[in-house]
């Protein structure tokens, strides 16, 4: 075979699998059907708290430290991330110290994070990209915000 020929084929080859690569890429996000589907297969009981068609989120509990933490799951407006939520209650309504532990904590949680809603609420967050998304993973994310809720509890109860 000569040069020329074995660098045609590998070209080809080569493209091949970066077309082959792009396509499972792309193709690879869960819709909300199949994010509650995951979620059953995990052994979840899970309640559907948003129930309109596009918008639907749903409710897993976990127990950690003591507590019945409700676990939110919805996948974003953009269908590129899926959000994993924990209402913590009302937010502080001055800078006071229980703020400035939270930021401290969300260096120390991170992915998990704490944010104030526009409505006044105090909540966990954490994003997974929806991409290449398996129960595997969704179950370590889960597992992961209900553990960093867990153990600031001290915190974000004062």
């Amino acid at each position: 075979m000569t040069m020329n020929k074995l660098s045609v084929i590998l070209l080809l080859l080569v493209s091949s699998l970066m077309v082959f690569g792009f396509a499972t890429q792309t193709s690879s996000t869960i819709d909300r059907k199949q994010l509650r589907e995951i979620l059953v297969q995990l052994g979840y009981e899970v309640n559907d708290i948003v129930k309109e068609a596009g918008k639907e989120k749903y409710a897993v509990t976990f127990e950690k430290y003591d507590l019945t933490i409700p676990v939110g799951f919805e996948i974003s407006p953009s269908n590129s991330y899926i959000w994993l939520t924990v209402n913590l209650g009302d937010a502080p309504t001055s800078g006071n110290d229980k703020c400035l532990q939270l930021l401290k904590q969300n260096g120390k949680v991170q992915p998990t994070f704490f944010y104030i809603t526009e409505g006044g609420k105090l909540m966990a967050a954490l994003a997974v990209e929806n991409r290449g998304v398996t129960n595997a993973i969704l179950k370590t994310r889960a597992e992961t915000i209900a553990e960093n809720v867990g153990k600031t509890r001290d915190i974000w109860q004062k």
